[in-house]
């Protein structure tokens, strides 16, 4: 698997975090898939800071509460899945009413990720979603009976500066000032900047 590095160097007079986040990809939900903070590291103006990660990824779920933007999501399971191999797995509850994700298995599309949940009514509300590098990415209200098909992607992420901690709910359509990055196998590192005006931008590689 894949493993992919981020410099992140702030340049201007704030203090803040960059927060790194993935669009939502492509579901067959009938819910709006939620975009979640993926990765978060302060930084004081004129420091670096570096994003380092595995391209992994697996089934999540958890616990969900109001997920409006500033909530915050926490996993409360996470199976390693590979959407070309062990690519659908099944949330089910347990005798006394707890969620849980069982028959991690092939079958599913190649190429994509698949949360079978079963006739399950919890007692409150439960998110489904993908992480990557053990971490959530991205997540959806699961509904009973229904069969969500996540197509995941592992080389183009978005950046922003802010006030933000890990898991916290992105209105992903309404950030302003964010920058996106691509990466391959040939480019696994990448370098930003916030600079003196407050602007992300890529700095090219020597």
């Amino acid at each position: 698997m894949s493993e992919y590095k981020l410099v992140c160097y702030n340049y201007s007079s704030l203090h803040g975090c960059f927060a790194v986040y993935q669009a939502p990809p492509p579901t067959s939900s009938p819910g709006d898939l939620i975009t979640l903070a993926w990765l978060v590291r302060p930084a004081a103006p004129h420091t670096r800071v570096i994003f380092s990660w595995s391209t992994t990824l697996s089934f999540v779920w958890g616990e969900a509460g109001a997920l409006r933007p500033g909530a915050v999501f926490e996993a409360s399971q996470t199976v390693e899945a590979d959407p070309w191999r062990e690519n659908t797995i099944d949330l089910t509850r347990d005798r006394v009413g707890c969620p849980y994700f069982d028959r991690l298995r092939v079958g599913g599309t190649p190429g994509t990720l698949t949360i079978t949940q079963l006739n399950n009514v919890f007692d409150y509300p439960v998110c489904v979603g993908v992480g990557l590098g053990g971490m959530a990415a991205y997540a959806v209200v699961a509904n009973p009976n229904v069969t969500t098909v996540f197509t995941p992607h592992r080389n183009r992420y978005w950046v922003t500066f802010g006030t933000y901690v890990p898991g916290q709910v992105f209105d992903a359509e309404t950030l302003t000032g964010t920058l996106k990055v691509e990466f391959d196998r040939t480019e696994p590192v990448r370098t930003i900047a916030l600079n003196s005006e407050n602007i992300l931008h890529q700095i090219p590689r020597r």
